[in-house]
């Protein structure tokens, strides 16, 4: 495909193509590796950006804590007495908070105040705020164990100006376990005046202040451990959002959600505040929201404009190739010219000269070869007339030759035939008069006349082999599809000491002779195997190749004989066999070159040639065959 393409083009195109291509190679390196160094740094400044943006907005929650921790702590000297006034009523009544009048007391400390008694279960049991009666701290773990260390103490605690649980109102709170420590007495305080003077330090102004450092930043949320959103009374808790709020307050871990189809993602950070002595419930979880839609656009705009570049350098590259490729091959152009007329015949053409030295060259040389191509033709000529009268003589010799060796070959054939049939029929009357003198000849003369018996069945297999042989090269080798069933049945009624095992239906490719080669094998192994011999013949199916193994129980065949088995007049041993060994070599000629199969010589126990031998065929199967 290379070659044909390469061919169809000209030097000029090709020249051309090749320093397009380097251009377009070069360009496109240095325009990349420009394009990636302004993604990586966009991508780092960017990152950067944002590092520092979440780096400021920790530092600024935190900062911003210290100075409402300090003014919560301000209004500690202001509860601590109402405390002890709370604890001198429980010990009036006895340790009895329902004999307290709560409200009486409420009213004696002035606006802003409100008064809970919380049981050992976390329940408020006692309470001048309706909204909190009998409400249960003990489905908020950390605050409840916290409840329960306060309660077993016996020290004033003070608490941050937090959110309550029910309402939501900002309120201070303090706490102090009663001398039995069996209730905590909490006293709650707020006023318009401490309102006002806390809402100058606020999450929400600081996350304001960090949002517009960074343009990417589309909006801040900071949530409490209730997944309350600070700073917006108005916000309804939406369940997915509250689930990684508290898995980022659990874990400490950060939680980020992607948004493809808007271009944003969202960061869930983790701000501790426990480091300003606070309690759990005091850490926080930002939710800031990036858009990636100016990144990806400047992203664009860079793609493009190196996208430009690149067009005006393939369109400048194109013009300077196609400039220089054409000062160079005009050179190349009539020398083609040239050498075309010259091959249509024309050898009196003359072939221009270039300016430049390896082309001048290029033509001297082909001038001087057109010379002698000239001085070539002609003496070809004054010789082409002696050729063809050899040609002619040649020709009459080669067929005299071949009308020789085909009569001689058909006199062979004809020697043979008369051959084979007159001994065959000399064989057949002496059998008949072995047979007449072993019923009327002495006792002891039965061995001789056995030896001359096995010699004239010997003579009848050699002309049987050298038949064979003849219908192997005289048949076409046209293969049909043979049933293995049919052939090798014929083996197994034949003698009662064969064995076969097959399923019907095994269809090979061959030929009619195929029956020869089985029986070659099968002679073999009752010839030399003795009278008490057994030949198991079995067959089996793999892939697309039957698999015959014709195994005997005789005395098998030594490794040094195997590798020789089916030559040409070899014999399986000398002590036992006699004439010519063409057999198993008219086995190995249809198995393996008439039929394109197999054959292997073995062992029939695997290791010990004395226990029998093994030969197994492989031929193709008809299905996959035809």
């Amino acid at each position: 495909m290379v070659g044909s393409f390469f061919g169809n083009v000209s030097f000029r195109w090709l020249l051309m193509g090749i320093i397009i291509v380097i251009i377009l190679l070069i360009t496109g390196v240095i325009l990349n590796l420009n394009y990636q160094s302004s993604k990586n740094t966009l991508e780092t400044h960017t990152q950067n950006l944002q590092e520092n943006t979440e780096y400021s907005l920790l530092q600024s929650m935190i900062l911003t804590d210290q100075g409402l921790r300090l003014f919560d702590q301000s209004l500690d000297y202001r509860l601590r007495g109402e405390m002890d006034r709370f604890l001198t009523a429980y010990r009036e009544s006895g340790g009895d908070p329902a004999a307290m009048d709560l409200e009486g007391l409420k009213a004696s400390f002035g606006d802003g105040y409100e008064l809970y008694i919380i049981n050992e279960k976390g329940v408020v049991e006692y309470t001048t705020y309706p909204p909190d009666h009998l409400m249960d701290f003990s489905v908020y773990p950390s605050f409840y164990n916290r409840l329960t260390s306060i309660r077993e103490g016996n020290v004033f605690v003070s608490d941050r100006i937090t959110a309550e649980f029910q309402t939501g109102k900002l309120r201070k709170f303090v706490y102090h376990p009663t001398a039995d420590n069996r209730y905590i007495l909490e006293i709650g305080y707020i006023d318009d005046e401490i309102k006002m003077m806390r809402s100058a330090l606020l999450f929400r102004e600081a996350a304001t202040k960090i949002q517009d450092m960074n343009p990417y930043l589309t909006s801040i949320r900071i949530f409490n451990f209730l997944g309350d959103e600070v700073g917006n009374s108005s916000y309804i808790s939406e369940e997915f959002r509250t689930e990684i709020i508290q898995s980022v307050l659990e874990t400490g871990e950060g939680y980020v959600i992607e948004d493809p189809e808007r271009a944003t993602f969202t960061r869930y950070l983790f701000i501790d505040l426990t480091g300003n002595d606070n309690p759990p419930e005091m850490n926080l979880v930002a939710e800031l929201t990036y858009t990636t839609a100016p990144v990806q656009e400047k992203l664009h705009n860079l793609f493009m404009s190196h996208l430009i570049i690149a067009v005006f350098a393939i369109l400048v590259g194109g013009a300077v190739a196609f400039t220089t490729t054409r000062f160079i091959t005009r050179p190349i152009d009539h020398l083609v010219e040239d050498t075309h007329a010259i091959r249509t015949g024309n050898l009196d053409h003359p072939i221009r000269q270039s300016q430049l030295p390896e082309v001048r060259s290029l033509s001297l040389s082909m001038a001087a070869m057109v010379a002698s191509l000239k001085d070539m033709m002609e003496r070809l000529q004054a010789s082409e007339e002696e050729l063809r009268q050899h040609n002619d003589e040649l020709e009459m010799k080669v067929l005299d030759r071949t009308a020789a060796l085909r009569d001689a070959h058909d006199e062979v054939n004809f020697y043979l035939d008369i051959i084979t049939h007159d001994i065959n029929n000399t064989n057949h009357t002496a059998q008949l008069y072995l047979e007449l003198l072993s019923e009327e000849s002495d006792p002891a003369l039965a061995s001789f006349i056995e030896k001359v018996r096995l010699s004239l069945r010997k003579s009848d297999e050699i002309i049987g082999n050298v038949t064979t042989l003849r219908r192997i090269q005289e048949m076409e080798s046209e293969l049909t599809t043979v049933s293995l069933r049919s052939v090798l049945a014929g083996e197994e009624e034949r003698d009662d000491r064969i064995t076969l095992r097959m399923k019907d239906g095994i269809l090979v490719l061959a030929d009619p002779l195929i029956s020869q080669a089985f029986t070659n094998i099968v002679d073999n192994s009752l010839k030399f195997g003795g009278d008490d011999v057994t030949v198991s013949i079995d067959v089996e199916e793999e892939d697309d190749e039957a698999v015959i193994r014709i195994s005997d129980t005789g005395p098998g065949i030594s490794d040094s004989v195997k590798p020789h088995i089916f030559a040409r007049y070899q014999r399986g041993t000398t002590e036992r066999v006699r004439g010519k060994g063409l057999g198993l070599f008219i086995v190995q000629t249809l198995i393996q070159d008439r039929y394109g199969g197999s054959i292997r010589v073995g062992d029939r126990v695997p290791g010990d040639h004395t226990q029998g031998a093994l030969f197994t065929i492989r031929l193709k199967k008809a299905s996959n065959g035809l």
